[in-house]
């Protein structure tokens, strides 16, 4: 039976995007994370809305390009690189947290490494993609957590995408 963490968000108390905002420096179209919580066993749950209005839907795999090449008949699709992004950015609400808010206060947290990348589904306007944090290594300036996404509407417990991300603190 698969692990099905996800089942267990919404939590009553998820940071909105008010609130992610007040702990991340990502704004406007870069602001990915729309709801965020501590899941079951110290993980970390986020949850990213899949808008058909968002800056990447028209351009990556449109539907007129659909129609100009029947080759391409998948429509837009959420790009990789935006899972990797939004998996970072729960991955720093995950190390505040654990680190501590006071601890890592003004400090920018960037990308150093990103490992064992693995996509195995695409994910479509209109669905949601929530992502789980789990922390493998934790300290005042550094972060190394695993990330697995599922978007729950489709097939339950199969991931969206893995990956492996270490950050170092400025």
């Amino acid at each position: 039976m698969p692990n099905e963490w996800w089942r267990s968000f919404p939590s009553p108390d998820a940071l909105d995007r008010e609130a992610i905002a007040a702990l991340l420096p990502h704004r406007g179209h870069m602001a990915l994370l729309d709801r965020a919580a501590p899941g079951p066993e110290g993980c970390w749950i986020g949850e990213v809305l899949i808008r058909a209005e968002a800056f990447w839907a028209a351009g990556h795999f449109p539907v007129p390009a659909v129609q100009e090449n029947p080759r391409f008949a998948i429509g837009p699709i959420f790009p990789g690189v935006l899972m990797v992004e939004s998996a970072a950015q729960l991955g720093i609400l995950h190390w505040r947290h654990a680190a501590g808010l006071e601890d890592t206060r003004g400090k920018l947290m960037l990308f150093k490494e990103i490992r064992e990348t693995d996509f195995k589904k695409e994910v479509r306007p209109g669905a949601v993609l929530l992502i789980r944090s789990v922390m493998e290594k934790c300290g005042r300036r550094l972060m190394r957590c695993s990330f697995e996404g599922v978007s729950p509407a489709g097939e339950a417990g199969i991931p969206v995408f893995t990956c492996a991300i270490t950050g170092l603190a400025a």
